[in-house]
Formats: C-alpha cells, structure tokens, sequence
C-alpha cells in the first residue's frame, strides 16, 4: 500500500499548484506566465535542496573520513543534482536493501514534486482549457494502471514517479472544479457537521486499518486511492466548509511554523544526525532503551525547528524576497 506517508503532500501540492496556475490563466485572458512559474519554483525549491545535496555528498564524507568512518554511500549525485533521486532510491532498495543514504531519505518526494512542476504548467499551457478534465482524469487512470501491472513490486509502488503522480492529478482535478464549477464549491461550503464528522471517522478508520486489506494481488491498487480521495476532502472541508469543527489555518503556532515546514522535511535527517552525535559525546549509545529514545526524539525535534528556522530567516528568504518579483 506505500507511500500513504506523503500522499496527502502530493495531493495538496497538486491542489495548490494546480489552483494558482488556474486562477492566474482566468484573471489574464487564459494564459498564465509559465517562465515566471519556473523562476518561482527555482527560488522556492532548489536553495535548500541544493544546500542538502552538497552536504551530504561533499561534507557529509569528510565528516565521515575524519571519523575514521567506512564511506559506504551508494547513492549517485547526477540523479539528485536532475531530480531522478527516487529511480535512485528505487535501484538502491532493489540491489542493496535498507542501505539507501538516511541523510537524503526525503528527497525523493521532492523529486517527484519538481518532475510535476516541469511536466504540469507545459500540459496546462499548451491543452485546451475544456480539456483539463479528461487530462486529469487520465493522469490518474494512467497511475492505476501502473499501480496494477507492478502491484507485486512495493519499491515501486512507493518511489516510482508514475506510481503516485494519481495523487497529484487528483489534487488538480479538485483545483479545476473548485475554480470552474460552483455546484463542487457549494458543495463543500453547505457541508454538515454529521457529514464531515462520519467522513473523518471513516477515513481515519481507513488509514488505520487498510494495511490488513492487502489479501489480493488487486488491493494495493485501489488502497491508495482510496486514501487520496479522503486527503482529497482535507482539503476541500478545510478550504470550504461553513461547518467545519476547526480550520487549521485559525491555528497561530501552525500558521508561524507553517512557512519552516520545508526546512523541517529536507533537514530533519540531518538533525537526527546531529543529535546522535551529541549523544555519543555524552556517551549515551543505547538508543533502545525507552526513555534514551524519547529523549533522542526531543533532542532532534528542537534541532529540526532550530535548523529550519535559521535556514528559512538567514538563507531561504534571500532568494524569496527575489521570489516575489515575479509574482
């Protein structure tokens, strides 16, 4: 059933992604800058990224070296320097299990997100405005039929770009209707308590418990889309539903950290990094003792918010205050 983890992601990346283009081409005549999305795109996306790359293919070694370390790393530059990291991650867990480089675990998803962002703006650009929907729909048919000809193979129901590009689709479908179909957004918006409560109820349920339902060589198929309609409606009750019982975005601790969410994904690994090696130096090994890994986690945690914070506020915003000249 892979990749439930960063479904929601993909499908809100989807839904934001789709939404901004789509609302930019209907206040200008039906075109939207695709040279300016890219430019913002850059900005956004690749200073971290690149920043992570470089320490953990150039630093990161030394660092090891210096230790007196084996390296061992297996990973391949030119795939994360192109984007291509999860078919990396994908011959890694084929060939060599469980030995895939924990410093760059999370870039994969950002790989497939900036695959969707080249591949995406150019369809919308070039495709007839009336056609999005059949494109759409047909992105997420081709991700189920993928999904059923490698359904024995979980790397690749996880990693692989065309895996989880249904969730993307999705996502934008649910962009175009909310912009072009008022009966969708009037939907949502007249949504009652009783109903959004017993779909919270049943997705959540869902999640939990769909891991069980993998007794068919046809389940993991479906399982995931399943889950992706329920992240779908996340995002639809969250953004119109008169009758929601809480809106995140009515959440000042969310709202403050919701801008070093980047920073966290990319740099928590190395935050788990740092945190082992002040352990050690306090010569505290056992991480499987209960409270050492409570500890541990805490430790990391407030290393991942420190870390995103000083990227975000003395690194990140340089290149999004020049963001913002293309918007």
């Amino acid at each position: 059933m892979g990749g439930i983890g960063v479904s929601i992601f993909f499908v809100l990346s989807g839904f934001l992604i789709t939404y901004l283009i789509l609302n930019e081409s209907k206040s200008n005549n039906g075109r939207f800058a695709v040279k300016s999305f890219y430019i913002r795109r850059i900005l956004r996306i690749c200073p971290l990224y690149f920043a992570v790359i470089a320490f953990a293919f150039l630093i990161y070694p030394y660092l090891k070296s210096m230790m007196g370390t084996p390296d061992n790393i297996l990973n391949k530059p030119g795939y994360y320097l192109l984007f291509l990291s999860n078919f990396d991650v994908i011959h890694i867990e084929k060939n060599f299990p469980g030995l895939n480089f924990s410093l760059l675990s999370n870039t994969w998803s950002v790989a497939i997100e900036e695959q969707f962002y080249i591949i995406w703006p150019l369809l919308l650009y070039f495709i007839p405005k009336n056609l999005y929907p059949f494109t759409f729909t047909a992105t997420l048919i081709l991700s189920l039929i993928f999904r059923y000809l490698h359904v024995q193979d979980e790397t690749i129901l996880y990693y692989h770009s065309l895996s989880v590009c249904g969730d993307l689709a999705l996502g934008g479908l649910c962009a175009y209707y909310s912009i072009y179909s008022s009966g969708f957004k009037l939907f949502f918006e007249k949504l009652s308590q009783p109903s959004i409560l017993g779909t919270y109820v049943v997705g959540m349920l869902w999640l939990i418990y769909s891991n069980g339902t993998n007794n068919s060589s046809y389940v993991p198929v479906f399982t995931r889309f399943l889950s992706t309609l329920f992240f779908a409606f996340i995002v639809l009750e969250q953004n119109y539903s008169k009758a929601s019982f809480y809106k995140f975005s009515k959440s000042n601790l969310l709202n403050f950290w919701g801008k070093y969410t980047y920073g966290l994904y990319l740099l928590h690994p190395i935050a788990l990094l740092v945190s082992d090696i002040l352990l050690r130096t306090t010569r505290i090994t056992n991480l499987d003792n209960p409270i050492v890994s409570v500890f541990r986690g805490f430790l990391s945690l407030g290393i991942s918010l420190l870390l995103s914070y000083v990227s975000y506020e003395f690194y990140e915003s340089y290149f999004l205050r020049l963001k913002k000249k293309y918007e």
